[in-house]
């Protein structure tokens, strides 16, 4: 009977990563569509990171609220989304805040990250806990730019998107099958408990950490941050690796 190892290594190993990623499947947001602008800034790390929250058009959602509630639902998104990422820039590139309608654009070693919901999916709870396998998925799907404000105009730097949601989590049925899967069922039952609090917060959590690794990532290459742990984004079709 081949050992683990030899699964894991010979003609075993398509299956044996199709396996990992069902097991694991969970809620995950990845970077696609990444453009550089080919130009030589910034040339100094940012004193500070702009935010301007994020636009949402109505016909980017998808959830069951209308009137006030709606309104309502819209400003809390881009405000929590524009929270996250003043966070987490100012944890792992420079101080960050967000910016008001009526603050004037500074000139200097300053970048400006602006950007759009492009789909914003609610799903259910219920379903993604329950039935699982893409039943009840969130979504959230986000165009953002980030600019250089160093020069007498502002300087496109990148260009991306960022896509993802709770993607296919197991439900209870993964949990129901603990006497054949045995350990396993652990990954469903965390499934279990991730589709039940998942939901629209989590994936613009999600997003927010993407937004940060990527520009993290460019300054990292750019060479004008390196009193800061590099960040690696999540790109789009990423798989595990299993080494031989």
């Amino acid at each position: 009977m081949p050992s683990l190892s030899r699964l894991v290594s010979g003609a075993y190993k398509p299956v044996c990563l199709c396996l990992a990623l069902l097991a694991t499947s969970c809620a995950s947001v990845s970077v696609d569509n990444l453009r550089r602008f080919n130009t030589i800034s910034p040339l100094n790390p940012p004193k500070e990171i702009l935010i301007v929250p994020f636009l949402l058009p109505d016909e980017a959602l998808r959830v069951d609220r209308e009137g006030e509630e709606l309104k309502q639902f819209k400003t809390d998104l881009q405000s929590y989304l524009s929270s996250e990422l003043a966070e987490r820039l100012g944890k792992h590139i420079a101080p960050a805040r967000i910016l008001t309608s009526t603050d004037a654009l500074p000139r200097g070693d300053f970048l400006l990250v602006s950007g759009k919901f492009l789909t914003v999916q609610q799903g259910s709870r219920l379903l993604r806990s329950t039935v699982g396998l893409g039943a009840g998925a969130s979504k959230m799907e986000t165009l953002v730019s980030v600019y250089d404000l160093s020069g007498e105009s502002s300087t496109p730097v990148l260009r991306f998107e960022t896509t993802g949601g709770s993607n296919i989590s197991q439900g209870i049925g993964g949990v129901a099958m603990a006497p054949f899967t045995g350990p396993m069922a652990l990954t469903s039952l965390f499934n279990v408990l991730d589709g039940a609090r998942s939901g629209v917060s989590f994936d613009a959590t999600r997003t927010s950490r993407e937004i940060t690794a990527t520009i993290s990532e460019h300054l990292h290459k750019k060479g004008v941050l390196k009193n800061k742990k590099r960040l690696v984004p999540k790109r789009l079709g990423e798989v595990p690796y299993i080494p031989n």
